[in-house]
């Protein structure tokens, strides 16, 4: 009787997230480019494009909460993928195990595998993980000491369920809901605060390290919250940015906090209600940073008209999204699916292309070893790993207007206006992967220019010598 009231809950969250009112699809418009005033750069100042993995899923099972990979594995990723980002997971429990101690050893160990990434020029964006909370209740995330379940149980829905329905059992819904109530459990907050700090201390000197994701998925608990009146993320999550950020800029005033909004029903295409910050951060280095799984490719469901609208969906509300937080700049912190959900390959070829022409970043989830992953357990790559390979500027010294490229004519095309200030190459990815019999190249700009392909990085570094208007096409022999 409890799982049929369950599954009535999750179909009638399900009508109201796909029975609204949509807007009619817009044109893109230089408007909308200009409009994308804050971007992110690198410490030479160069305009990124991020594209990489979230490592590692397993890391949420692994005893020391460490992901698979081995450092040759990061070099493939670099020189033979072209990622130029990576998504690390760490967790709460293992960076503060026990109230007020400290990890250093853990840290340690992160430590030297971020440096497997920026050691290469990769950046990492350091990702505070959760599901479920916390391990206490089968996921990770908060360590047993910031459990506040006020003695209600923990439900087993059974292995035939999805695992994030038990994000509905009692016990993780008064842990979330405990955390949220700052006046009451002012002290998990603060403690959270403190963590991050610790976390940001060991880091803030290694330039590769980008920036933070805040948390993972920040779950209301209160279902009425989330899903009727939209409280959660308007009042509550909210708040809890508004007070963390700042306790952060005091140990880190110089790189990129990406914060995100509700899983659901943001992830499956709906607005958010999440508000603004306060202007007295909002200027700061602020990246949106939601997640997106139309629902039914995430079930294992064919990527039909419904899923294609949602993912439709999610596109327009997160153009008003950027927009409405202030211009920001978007980074899908998460996306992906079974190669085996029919029409697998337009998904990734819609989302690449949406991507593109907003101009925004993403990580894959995720890097393990078969499943989603783009690599099966010997490492040979699956269906999945070729729609990630792109060609797309790494990065840019100067401004870009548009860029693309379409996987199925092999085309590359960008526009860019030059800053001759910035010291370093414009470097766009090229890969072999795609372009097998090599490329054509063409670039049209009134500027003194120069360029050359490095075979091993696969990547054309351009400099350009004055302020101009460029445009490079691409093609495949």
């Amino acid at each position: 009787m409890k799982r049929l009231s369950v599954l009535i809950w999750i179909t009638l969250c399900v009508g109201i997230m796909t029975s609204c009112k949509k807007d009619s699809p817009a044109v893109r418009s230089q408007t909308d480019i200009a409009l994308a005033a804050n971007y992110i750069s690198d410490e030479y100042g160069r305009q990124l494009i991020l594209h990489g993995l979230n490592t590692a899923s397993n890391s949420k099972g692994d005893v020391n909460r460490m992901p698979w990979i081995i450092e040759s594995d990061v070099e493939r990723e670099d020189k033979e993928f072209g990622f130029n980002f990576v998504r690390f997971l760490i967790f709460w429990d293992f960076v503060e195990p026990q109230r007020g101690v400290f990890n250093s050893d853990y840290l340690d160990e992160v430590q030297k595998r971020v440096e497997w990434y920026t050691s290469r020029g990769m950046h990492v964006m350091l990702d505070m993980h959760q599901d479920l909370y916390s391990l206490k209740f089968g996921g990770d995330g908060a360590p047993n000491w910031a459990v506040k379940t006020d003695g209600n149980i923990d439900l087993d829905f059974g292995e035939d369920t999805p695992w994030w329905l038990a994000n509905i059992s009692p016990a993780v819904v008064k842990a979330w809901t405990n955390f949220w109530e700052y006046s009451k459990y002012k002290d998990l907050q603060d403690h959270y605060a403190l963590m991050w700090k610790f976390v940001m201390e060991r880091f803030e000197n290694n330039p590769g390290v980008i920036g933070y994701d805040l948390m993972n998925e920040p779950w209301a608990g209160d279902l009425m919250k989330a899903f009727i009146t939209g409280n959660f993320e308007r009042y509550q999550l909210t708040a809890f940015y508004n007070r963390l950020i700042p306790q952060l800029r005091e140990v880190e005033p110089n790189k990129y906090f990406f914060y995100e909004s509700a899983p659901a029903p943001v992830t499956f295409g709906m607005p958010t209600n999440l508000q603004k910050l306060d202007p007295s951060i909002a200027k700061d280095k602020l990246v949106f940073a939601p997640h997106c799984y139309p629902l039914g490719t995430h079930e294992g469901k064919p990527y039909d008209a419904s899923n294609k609208k949602m993912f439709k969906d999610w596109v327009r509300e997160r153009k008003k999204d950027t927009k409405r937080f202030g211009n920001l700049s978007l980074l899908c912190g998460e996306f992906g699916l079974s190669p085996g959900v029919k029409d697998f390959d337009v998904y990734l070829k819609d989302f690449g292309k949406a991507m593109d022409d907003n101009l925004w970043h993403w990580a894959y989830w995720s890097n393990d070893q078969g499943g989603w992953s783009p690599l099966n357990g010997d490492r040979t790559p699956t269906a999945i790993l070729p729609f990630l390979v792109r060609a797309y500027p790494k990065a840019t010294a100067g401004r870009i207007q548009s860029f693309s490229y379409d996987y199925d004519t092999k085309i590359f095309t960008m526009d860019f206006v030059s800053d001759p200030n910035i010291s370093m190459p414009t470097e766009i990815f090229i890969p072999k992967m795609h372009f097998t019999q090599g490329f054509d190249i063409s670039i049209e700009t009134d500027a003194p220019h120069t360029y050359e392909y490095d075979e091993q990085t696969q990547v054309l570094s351009l400099k350009v010598e004055k302020k101009a208007e460029v445009k490079v096409l691409i093609s495949a022999k």
